[in-house]
């Protein structure tokens, strides 16, 4: 063969040998990085913290939280503790549209716990439980719990079943967590329609922790990622395909206990929200990554869940490492850098409401950016806790400011490392002996030097310091807790500020006379919405209330009202029509049988033997029309007892304001009489008698304490005159029964007493006469031997004197002998003081009450005849 001939031939044979090479070296990269370099997943911090789309973000912490309709819908998976409503899965009403039945179906998966029930922000039902709702909603609707678990759902299905007969027991949504609620319309309670119904719940309850290897309920960041990342509904990676160790270290990573600057302490990461399963399952991972400011990787076949916290290197890259020229980027583009953090977060203060937290600035950052603030917003809404959506702020801002980024051409060497790892690289010539860095970006490449191809790693590294995740206490910005800040709904109406009924008597215009009214007043309220009152009211014992008009005005009347108690209430009213809780008021109202008002300024004068009483006129109406102006005298000097007195003179109309009574030596009363009867309380003044003329005491007669005169229903007890008892003691059953054998059958209403001696003055003279007694009202049925209760608990030893009675005396004369049987009598006239002209004069008294339960006692009577000194 010729030369050229072998020289070409040994070429195409080495062209071939190179082309087969690069060839077998293509195909085995092609299937290596598919493996191995393709598949890496990492959401490292640049991206986590990165802008999210428009279409996600704070519409989602939202959307767990409303009720939603729709025919087919996705199925949602609760981490940790949160605020949560769901697709409404079955809706109907019963019984002509008065009822309305709502099935909500939580998650699709068992859950822990359901907590506190709420309608918009407001808690319906607290704590656990289930059944009639509370509140304004008592009475108004009720719910039941299915936790998603056979025995947890037993009493919701239950009930479904019981109000639904198409609910049969092939309809049970398995495994999904659940809310049946049953509302009895109401238009006051449900005027917005029907309530946002969401409830607090503890998410998934089978989540397994590699530590013990048991499952159950937990909102451990690192545990949490890991339950998403091998379910079907997530990843659906194997658990052998985790990296246990990675993982362990992540979640004892997320248990470490944070100090508050407030005291006390929280876990380091936790997860608290809602991942629906009709989102990316990219997009749903980086949501779960986002509270624990970590990253996930998949190299190789393996995911490394690595929790955010500084990882010490354990390997160095040096120039042995290198088979290609390095190159650095000092700092970032300005587009991706800030040195100001605005976040918010969601908790359960704010109902899981996105609230801001405080803002973090860096003045050295702003300094070295030109004095110019870049703000960048960031979202942490899987967060609850205030001070660890500060830790995140802070993180964010330190990983975007470590801005050294150097691109690597290394040898196999590199399959040490793999993104995620955090390295020491030196570089004696820039200054760089054991810095660390992270490995971001990892790809197997095919070299070619011109000779024969081989296999090399591209790296990228960023730099990383143990002092971006550090924390200090003091860092903490305490941040009062604010509750949800949200527009009332149509239903929230604020009630009337207060309640006051007075009663008031007016004359009608009919002629019927007087009645009394009712004047309902209620405090304004102070809802800018409220435009209407509704007041309702019912006599005690009555079950039915009667509405009377709604009115624009807080004040109503109502007429010609009965005595008796009742109960008023009263309800504002807003433009949609929605009532606010009644403010309520029982009050007694008396009618015309309430009493007077007691007289003022009684004043009394004296002329030619006769008293002149004076007083103010009584401000009731039913005392000034068709009631009347009752006197009464008494032989005190002071503070004299209505019991302990007698009328004197007629009484007067109501609306009278002046009276001429006989003068005595005592004190005049008077009370103001109504048209029903009811006398108020007695007004007094004192007279001493004191005439012009001079009087001296020829004669007087007494009757006590021998009583010898003449009864008629009359008789003497212990030296006393009373009224006689009205019963007959042949009729006794019972005499143990029996209080009072002097009361037997109650006491008669009336009685006489005729005396036993008068006057003879043993020729016609002139005389003034003067009756004067003593006496008082005792009840005869209050006796100390039946009295219950001890001796000290009784509101009086001498007992009720609330009874009214009365006792007078009367006189007649004649100019004849009075002793002589053929004498010649005047009529009887009544004696408080008169003159005679006669020779002799004859006494009685009469003596009556107007309750048979009570009786008079006089103890002394008398009357004087005076002459002209």
């Amino acid at each position: 063969m010729p030369q050229v001939a072998v020289a070409v031939a040994a070429a195409a044979a080495a062209s071939a040998a190179q082309a087969a090479a690069a060839a077998f070296v293509a195909g085995w990269v092609a299937a290596v990085a598919g493996a191995i370099a393709g598949a890496i997943v990492s959401y490292a911090g640049a991206m986590i913290f990165a802008k999210k789309p428009k279409s996600s973000g704070l519409a989602d912490v939202g959307g767990h939280s409303q009720m939603i309709k729709q025919a087919i819908t996705s199925r949602r998976i609760v981490y940790g503790e949160t605020i949560v409503s769901g697709p409404i899965t079955y809706l109907t009403v019963t019984e002509n549209n008065r009822y309305l039945h709502i099935l909500i179906t939580l998650s699709g998966h068992p859950v822990e716990e359901i907590g506190d029930v709420y309608f918009g922000d407001k808690v319906v039902l607290s704590g656990g439980g289930y059944g009639d709702l509370q509140g304004e909603y008592q009475g108004f609707g009720w719910l039941w719990k299915g936790d998603g678990t056979d025995a947890g759902d037993e009493v919701l299905l239950a009930k479904m079943r019981f109000y639904h007969s198409e609910w049969t027991v092939e309809h049970r949504q398995r495994g999904c967590a659940k809310l049946y609620v049953r509302l009895r319309w109401d238009a006051n309670r449900y005027a917005g329609g029907i309530p946002q119904i969401k409830c607090m719940v503890k998410g998934k309850n089978d989540i397994l922790d590699p530590r013990t290897g048991e499952r159950g309920y937990s909102n451990n960041w690192g545990l949490c990622v890991a339950d998403y990342t091998t379910i079907q509904l997530g990843v659906g990676a194997a658990w052998d395909d985790l990296d246990a160790d990675d993982l362990i270290a992540s979640a004892n990573i997320s248990d470490e206990n944070i100090p508050l600057a407030d005291g006390g302490t929280e876990k380091r990461y936790v997860v608290n929200g809602v991942i629906d399963t009709d989102n990316p399952v990219g997009d749903n991972l980086k949501e779960l990554i986002n509270p624990g400011a970590g990253l996930v990787v998949n190299a190789g076949g393996k995911w490394k869940i690595l929790a955010g916290a500084y990882r010490t290197p354990t390997v160095a890259i040096d120039e042995s490492w290198l088979t290609g020229a390095i190159s650095v980027q000092a700092r970032q583009s300005k587009r991706d850098t800030f040195n100001v953090v605005r976040g918010v977060y969601a908790s359960k203060a704010t109902l899981w409401q996105p609230t801001d937290l405080p803002v973090l600035k860096s003045q050295l950052f702003i300094e070295e950016d030109g004095g110019q603030e870049i703000p960048v917003d960031r979202e942490f809404l899987f967060t609850d806790s205030v001070s660890a959506g500060q830790r995140l702020q802070k993180i964010a801002l330190l990983k975007n400011r470590q801005q050294v980024q150097v691109d690597l051409k290394c040898n196999l060497f590199s399959f040490q490392v793999t993104v995620g790892d955090v390295v020491k690289f030196n570089r004696e010539s820039w200054g760089w002996v054991d810095k660390p860095f992270e490995v971001i970006r990892w790809n197997l490449a095919v070299r070619d030097d011109g000779d024969v191809p081989y296999f090399g790693v591209d790296l990228t590294l960023r730099e990383t310091s143990p002092q971006t995740y550090d924390w200090d206490v003091d860092e903490e910005v305490i941040v009062a807790a604010n509750a949800a800040s949200t527009l009332p709904g149509l239903g929230d109406v604020v009630p009337p500020n207060g309640l006051d009924v007075s009663e008031v008597l007016y004359s009608t215009r009919d002629g019927s006379g007087v009645k009394a009214k009712a004047v309902l007043t209620a405090g304004v309220s102070p809802d800018a919405m409220v435009q209407s009152y509704h007041f309702e009211y019912r006599e005690l014992g009555v079950l039915e209330w009667t509405a009377l008009p709604e009115s624009i005005s807080p004040v109503m009347e109502i007429f010609d009202i009965a005595p008796g108690v009742y109960d008023f209430h009263v309800v504002a009213v807003n433009r949609v029509g929605a009532s606010s809780d009644p403010v309520q008021l029982r009050k007694e109202i008396y009618g015309l049988a309430g009493k007077p008002q007691a007289p003022n300024g009684l004043t009394v004068s004296t002329s030619g033997g006769y008293a002149l009483l004076r007083w103010l006129q009584s401000p009731d109406l039913d005392v000034r029309q068709g009631g009347q102006c009752r006197f009464r005298w008494s032989p005190a000097l002071s503070d004299p007892l209505v019991s302990e007195s007698a009328t004197i003179g007629d009484p007067l109309p109501g609306g009278d304001t002046m009276a001429v009574l006989p003068l005595k030596t005592g004190c005049y009363l008077l009370q103001f009489v109504d048209s029903s009867g009811t006398p108020s309380d007695a007004a007094w003044v004192a007279s001493d008698g004191a005439t012009v003329l001079p009087f001296t005491n020829v004669g007087e007669v007494s009757e006590a304490p021998v009583w010898a005169g003449a009864f008629d229903n009359t008789g003497v007890d212990d030296g006393k005159l009373v009224l006689a008892g009205a019963g007959q003691i042949d009729g006794v059953a019972d005499f143990d029964a029996i209080a009072s054998f002097d009361a037997l059958g109650g006491i008669v209403a009336s009685g006489k007493y005729r005396h036993a001696s008068g006057f003879d003055f043993g020729g016609m003279a002139r005389r003034r006469l003067v009756a004067d007694f003593e006496m008082a009202v005792v009840s005869v049925i209050d006796t100390v031997d039946q009295r219950p209760g001890l001796v000290d608990e009784w509101a009086s030893f001498d007992g009720d004197v609330s009874g009214e009675g009365d006792v007078s005396v009367w006189y007649r004369t004649t100019p004849d002998d009075p002793d002589d049987g053929g004498a010649v009598w005047s009529a009887w006239q009544r004696l408080d003081t008169a003159e005679v002209y006669c020779r002799g004069v004859q006494f009685e008294a009469r003596l009556s009450v107007t309750d048979q339960s009570y009786n008079l006692e006089i103890s002394t009577l008398r009357v004087r005849a005076d002459a002209l000194a």
